[in-house]
């Protein structure tokens, strides 16, 4: 089913596109995806042929907000329930995780001097701010730490901007644990769904998930809000309006705090709400705009795209991780000591072969960087919050190791990109002995996920070092409970 939605998202039909044209004829330019799309009909007096005054002056609601303004929590599968909890939770560590980077301290610092006092917390800082600003803080501190969850076909992320909209917007309603979950459920639905149109409308530009999420965070909010049906999408056009559309190739070769434009995404959906609250209208979204778009909203509870989600073992972009594994293997396979380590050679997609920045200025480089994960990981034998840490860059062994590493596109592996996420090893010992990996996979694919065990340690792991233990398992406790109790439960342990 998910190849046949991608491909249904990324050619469509004329049919189902409702517009009679083929795939070249799907592009708008910036001016024009400001007006309601009209399918080519025949257009007479005023109005479309066939439709009389009444319909047209009560238009049915687009698929997606009828579908948002019926999502209910007991009606979802349990599987997607459960995904739900998951993806919070591990978003949550996240956060948690991302405390002990400076980064994280010094957008704190920003928020507050450019947002001022609100009703929502800054995740664990002790501080507070406007919906807007909160969201904006904590979808960057999220992003800072590259632990949380993504979604393969968008080369991206929902849950960084997603989730802290739909925390944000429990703070002074008497939300339960199952509303803020559902809003969960619809953000990340309709923020994959907006990544697919988005990734073929400006093809071959890459935009950061900040550019996409930010329409599913809009959802998240307008579920919670309770929003009447009919303004939904215009919520969305307007979060999507004014997200962000981040070069993401550029950060791949420059890599730093901005990352893959979480804050940037959350902060335009908190202003798509507020500005509906102010009485400030929105414009139609890619949703109703865009034929793949109305294709795929019409796909929304028939597949759950947030069953598709990976979730990662290391701190660091996902792209470095099936090299670490190859790494890893061979250590085990070897046993060698990386003092006999001659050259490290790469093979790789050509996206993940970008990652070379070495050696890394501050902790965002280090997890963008190939040759720093993969020598990290070798010195110290894991890799974690410690080894991406701006304390540890300047790590001799770490250095040594990292500059005999070397990366290259492998036409094979290019080919089941972004599909998959595939990479080979060959480690070249002193003395002439060398060993070589089969083609790696990152774990925790969708497809072969990891545990609820191997999540709930990576949780301890992110949260235990910067929360203290008690409070780590108290949120833990909260967050595995959450179906049974108020939103404000975990809210006050996010203070």
């Amino acid at each position: 089913m998910m190849d046949e939605l991608v491909k249904l998202a990324l050619v469509g039909t004329a049919q189902q596109a409702g517009a009679g044209v083929g795939p070249e004829g799907l592009k708008f330019s910036a001016c024009r995806r400001a007006k309601q799309f009209i399918p080519q009909q025949e257009f007479r007096n005023g109005r479309m042929d066939g439709m009389n005054e009444s319909a047209l002056s009560r238009p049915a609601p687009p698929a997606h907000a009828a579908w948002l303004a019926a999502l209910r929590w007991e009606e979802l599968p349990e599987e997607v329930r459960r995904q739900a909890c998951r993806c919070l939770r591990d978003t949550i560590a996240t956060a948690a995780g991302s405390v002990a980077l400076p980064a994280s301290a010094q957008a704190c610092i920003l928020t507050e001097s450019q947002f001022g006092p609100g009703p929502c917390s800054l995740w664990f800082r002790g501080r507070s701010s406007t919906l807007a600003g909160a969201c904006f803080y904590n979808a960057l501190a999220i992003d800072a730490l590259d632990a949380h969850d993504g979604f393969r076909p968008n080369k991206g992320h929902a849950g960084a901007t997603v989730t802290p909209v739909a925390v944000g917007c429990c703070a002074g309603r008497s939300a339960r644990g199952i509303d803020l979950l559902t809003a969960v459920v619809a953000g990340y639905e309709v923020a994959c769904r907006a990544g697919l149109v988005v990734h073929h409308h400006y093809a071959p530009a890459y935009h950061s998930s900040g550019s996409w999420a930010s329409l599913g965070a809009a959802a998240a909010g307008a579920v919670l809000a309770r929003l009447p049906m009919d303004r939904f999408d215009e919520v969305l056009g307007a979060a999507e309006y004014y997200g962000p559309m981040s070069p993401i190739p550029r950060c791949i070769h420059s890599p730093g705090i901005l990352k893959d434009g979480a804050g940037a995404g959350a902060w335009s959906a908190a202003m798509a709400l507020a500005m509906l609250q102010a009485g400030l209208a929105g414009l139609p979204s890619l949703f109703t705009a865009e034929p793949q778009g109305r294709v795929l909203a019409g796909t929304l509870g028939a597949d759950w795209l947030i069953l598709r989600q990976y979730f990662k073992a290391y701190p660091t972009c996902r792209w470095t991780q099936p090299v670490v594994e190859a790494a890893f293997l061979l250590q085990r396979q070897m046993g060698f000591s990386v003092s006999e380590v001659e050259a490290i050679e790469v093979e790789t997609f050509r996206e993940g072969a970008a990652l070379t920045a070495f050696p890394p200025r501050d902790s965002d480089a280090a997890q963008y960087s190939t040759p720093w994960a993969v020598a990290a990981a070798l010195v110290d034998g894991q890799l974690g919050v410690a080894q991406i840490h701006p304390d540890r860059l300047s790590d001799a062994a770490i250095l040594a190791l990292g500059r005999r590493v070397r990366t290259r596109v492998a036409p094979d592996l290019q080919a089941r990109f972004p599909e998959e996420c595939l990479a080979r090893v060959t480690i070249e010992f002193r003395g002439g002995r060398r060993g070589s990996s089969p083609t790696m996979r990152a774990r925790g694919d969708w497809d072969d996920p990891l545990s609820d065990a191997e999540l709930e340690a990576k949780f301890h792991q992110l949260a235990e070092p910067t929360l203290g233990v008690r409070r780590a398992r108290e949120i833990h406790s909260v967050l595995e409970t959450l179906e049974e109790r108020p939103a404000q439960h975990l809210l006050d342990l996010l203070q």
